[in-house]
């Protein structure tokens, strides 16, 4: 069984049982909504949609949003969001295959892609790199790409990775109590190595910046934040 599929099975029980209760927002999505995006509109993919949080919240923004996600279980908050925002669009959401990389749209169709919290499930190097070349031809030239993804800091890394923790790779993350979960998340080694998997694909690096918090038992929850483009 491949690490996204694992991945996969235990986000299917999350999105199940309503562990997942993030009801708004990061408020670096809508910093960046203001100050990176605040010119552009059109096609937006969120990848790795979750809970429609962010889908719902650029909807409302007057984009026309899709969604990629691997559990179908994550299909009924769609349907929710639908009460609130009601021209989120079902349709748009599709269901693809953990471990398959390719994203079901044509070359150039969007003008933003979105994928937060998302690429470090993906069950090695060679899937995110196919990932992120496919988030390249699914945009329109001059189209830009925001990707979060997690530090090598991270608290998950340093206070949950079974030993012994590469610098960079694969890693074992388990957590008993408050949260239990059984991960494998890709750790980049540092700023460079996220910077290169993008550029390595075609991107332009447009900023590179980071989000943290350190509150009770999240010691360091810091997130890289790529801002990209595809050139014309």
């Amino acid at each position: 069984m491949s690490f996204s599929f694992r991945n996969k099975k235990q986000y299917d029980k999350i999105y199940s049982f309503a562990e997942y209760d993030i009801s708004s927002v990061y408020d670096h999505v809508i910093r960046i909504r203001q100050r990176y995006l605040k010119n552009d509109s059109g096609f937006l993919l969120d990848h790795g949609y979750g809970n429609a949080v962010v889908s719902e919240y650029f909807q409302k923004e007057k984009f026309d949003v899709y969604g990629t996600e691997t559990s179908e279980a994550t299909k009924r908050f769609v349907f929710q969001r639908t009460v609130t925002t009601p021209n989120l669009k079902p349709e748009q959401f599709v269901i693809t295959e953990a471990g398959i990389n390719e994203l079901p749209f044509s070359d150039g169709y969007f003008s933003v892609v979105i994928s937060n919290q998302v690429l470090f499930f993906l069950g090695s190097l060679q899937d995110i790199n196919k990932t992120v070349d496919e988030f390249y031809r699914v945009l329109t030239p001059g189209g830009k790409l925001v990707c979060t993804v997690m530090a090598e800091n991270n608290y998950l890394f340093t206070n949950y990775g079974l030993p012994p923790v590469p610098e960079n790779g694969i890693v074992n993350v388990r957590m008993s109590g408050r949260l239990s979960r059984n991960w494998y998340l890709y750790r980049f080694r540092d700023e460079e190595d996220v910077k290169n998997t993008f550029i390595k694909s075609g991107f332009v690096i447009d900023d590179l910046g980071y989000f943290d918090y350190k509150l009770l038992d999240a010691t360091c929850a810091k997130h890289y934040i790529v801002l990209a483009h595809k050139p014309h």
